[in-house]
């Protein structure tokens, strides 16, 4: 055999096979690269708005971000007897908290508007929530009733609930409870890196499927996500956090990372077990048992 000619096809067919790959690999990424131009954007667009996809104007700007670093400590547990007229209970990193006394709000009853924060926001700097200056205003999801906070790192909220408020409003709308998560003290790690620009979050959204027809894009803000847990500490990456407004439907939450362009779709908190949040409920709703039957039994004494 002419082990010398057999030697050549093998090398030109493999040489051959490279430049294929190649020419496949360059044109993947002339594909993505052309994603960003300005005509693409456009045809994007139209597209939503073909759609019946209502949105506002969204920006192109890039921003520079930097990670976040945050230590373990479990503040909110250690704490939580400074917490007054409120009974609590911590389970699963989740501080628990049902109100003595109600926080009624004022509500547009047309559209469930909420009309004024200032009570929310009263309790929460008068020292009635640990922590609670480091919280700033996020969203109220109306068909659930609840107004959340986010815990602020480097100016910059957490989106993920890693480190929120959650507070629970009644059938009048008073806030009776609330739960919170705290991530704990944020330290810069690292250069600042480059975003992708708002426009670009939503437009990565569409191109999934996970905008649907006929629905609003009413928050597109840029905030901070858990990527990596540790035994002492988190990292936090930025994340475009979107809501998505759907008629006659709960409020949808969408995640962008801000880095990559990809899509968040497992959470990045586990939340407490029903059963645990089943058992935080039961012992604050006990709690408040054994305080109104003392405060029954003072009452007696009295007369």
């Amino acid at each position: 055999m002419d082990f010398r000619r057999i030697k050549i096809i093998f090398i030109l067919t493999f040489a051959a096979l490279n430049i294929y790959l190649l020419s496949v690999l360059l044109e993947k990424n002339a594909t993505t690269l052309s994603f960003g131009t300005e005509s693409s954007t456009l045809n994007i667009e139209e597209a939503m708005k073909a759609d019946d996809i209502s949105f506002s104007a969204l920006s192109s700007d890039q921003e520079k971000i930097p990670l976040l670093k945050t230590d373990k400590g479990s503040t909110l547990e250690s704490d939580q007897s400074k917490l007054v007229n409120q009974t609590t209970v911590f389970e699963d990193g989740v501080l628990f908290s049902t109100l003595s006394e109600p926080i009624p709000l004022e509500i547009d009853a047309e559209d469930l508007a909420i009309v004024d924060r200032t009570p929310i926001t009263d309790f929460i700097l008068q020292g009635n929530v640990l922590h609670g200056a480091e919280y700033t205003f996020l969203t109220y999801l109306p068909l659930r009733r609840q107004l959340v906070y986010a815990q602020v790192a480097n100016n910059i909220p957490i989106g993920d609930s890693t480190g929120s408020i959650t507070f629970n409003l009644d059938p009048d709308y008073e806030v009776i409870s609330y739960e919170q998560t705290f991530a704990g003290t944020a330290e810069v790690q690292g250069n600042s890196r480059t975003v992708i620009s708002q426009k670009r979050a939503v437009e990565a959204l569409y191109l999934n499927n996970q905008i649907p027809a006929n629905s609003t894009v009413r928050t597109v803000q840029l905030t901070y996500y858990r990527t990596l847990s540790l035994s002492d500490m988190d990292i936090y990456s930025p994340m475009w956090y979107i809501e998505l407004e759907i008629e006659n439907a709960p409020v949808e939450i969408r995640r962008v990372d801000a880095l990559t362009g990809s899509i968040i779709t497992t959470p990045t908190v586990t939340l407490p077990s029903a059963e645990a949040q089943v058992k935080a409920k039961t012992a604050t709703s006990s709690a408040l048992l054994l305080e109104e039957e003392d405060s029954s039994q003072t009452d007696n004494a009295v007369d």
